[in-house]
């Protein structure tokens, strides 16, 4: 609605000066202690009460509307990457091996942005709004950080929404998918045990070597003949070493890498079919095999009813023209997906940050010279608040 685009463009100059602050001054996951300062500064400036839930960083503000009615919870991440920018902006990162290359100074900065203007319309809301902002996403923890200090029981939410940039999609624009839209993720760790001896002697020894290449061989069929093809899945060995000297048999050899999936039926089912091909191709080679497995987060499955509610607000703000549908999910994956359905109904809309005049811009997300286009940040923050008010009439 027009007030809600008056609003933004009165504070949007102020906003991108904060997103800029903030993408030169980046924290790593669960190291967000800056950044915290500023958002809890930010909040009580606005007017949004605090929530003391135990967090070490991160912040949970909260708002009361002028009656009663339902809570919409809006969720971002605040970590930056361990890596080097390298976009030469003039507020690029001023810490090296960290930059803003996932672009949750964006979202930080939205999120902040949808507090303000909220806090202004707070007499026109039935309802409550909880702004989650939660650290160690590129970890994969925050959000079940969130969980364990159970910042839902003070006020539950009944719907959970948030967003996250797409380079691919033009800046003013967003992109809506329904049903799967992220990956799960978990991560296994393989050791490979035989016995050590002397290269020209392979008959003495059991190498663990040549097991782990025919089991790295054998894991490629996970995805094309154990996993049903309608479910995308893709399985990455990403880390394998062993030995130190070119003439000796190591005694193991260790490997890990991620499995990703959109099902969880089919995500149990290649996770066992990995244990058993590990063990049972060592044993046939007088080996053995040890799997351990860490659970990430589950696959990221936007509800319906909450997608269209976000394409009503999109419409009613920066327009039709401006919406997208997202015809493929992305085998990336977000922690966002512990909170919902678990909490509640929930979705996650991208953001469009490209812009055809910079190329510079279309590079993608986890690249060092990818460059966020500003404008993207009105756009994020006028569908969210919209969507807020729509839902809390």
């Amino acid at each position: 609605m027009a007030d809600v685009m008056e609003l933004i463009k009165q504070h949007e100059a102020d906003m991108i000066g904060i997103r800029r602050h903030i993408h030169a001054n980046p924290e790593l996951s669960n190291e967000e202690n800056r950044t915290t300062a500023l958002i809890r500064e930010k909040l009580e400036e606005y007017g949004i009460e605090i929530m003391e839930i135990g967090l070490k960083t991160g912040v949970v503000g909260f708002l009361k509307g002028g009656r009663p009615g339902k809570t919409v919870a809006i969720r971002e991440d605040i970590d930056a990457l361990p890596m080097s920018e390298k976009t030469g902006l003039p507020y690029a990162s001023s810490v090296d091996g960290v930059c803003h290359s996932c672009g949750h100074d964006i979202h930080t900065t939205v999120l902040l942005f949808c507090a303000r203007i909220l806090s202004e319309l707070r007499n026109q809301l039935s309802g409550n709004v909880l702004f989650l902002f939660q650290p160690a996403e590129e970890r994969g923890t925050g959000a079940r950080q969130l969980l364990d200090c159970k910042f839902y029981e003070p006020v539950k939410p009944d719907v959970l929404v948030g967003l996250h940039v797409s380079p691919e999609y033009p800046a003013g624009s967003i992109g809506l998918k329904e049903g799967p839209a992220n990956a799960s993720c978990d991560t296994f760790y393989i050791k490979v045990s035989g016995k050590g001896g002397h290269g020209a002697h392979p008959e003495n020894c059991i190498d663990p070597i040549a097991i782990s290449g025919y089991i790295m061989a054998q894991l490629q069929t996970v995805v094309s003949r154990e996993n049903h093809p309608v479910y995308p899945a893709v399985m990455t060995i990403g880390s394998i070493h062993g030995g130190k000297a070119p003439n000796v048999i190591p005694d193991f050899v260790e490997m890990s890498g991620t499995l990703r999936s959109l099902n969880a039926e089919s995500r149990e089912k290649m996770q066992a079919a990995i244990d058993r091909i590990c063990i049972s191709c060592a044993e046939a080679m007088r080996g053995s095999a040890e799997i351990r497995w860490e659970k990430g987060m589950p696959p990221l499955v936007n509800d319906q009813n909450v997608i269209a509610g976000l394409r009503a607000a999109a419409e009613e703000t920066i327009g039709a023209d401006h919406v997208i549908t997202v015809q493929n999910p992305s085998l990336g994956s977000e922690d966002f997906s512990f909170l919902f359905p678990f909490l509640a109904p929930g979705a996650q809309f991208r953001l469009g940050s490209g812009n055809d005049a910079d190329p510079n811009t279309r590079h993608g997300l986890h690249n060092s010279k990818n460059v966020f286009d500003d404008s993207c940040i009105a756009a994020g923050t006028a569908v969210l608040v919209q969507y807020t008010r729509n839902f809390l009439k």
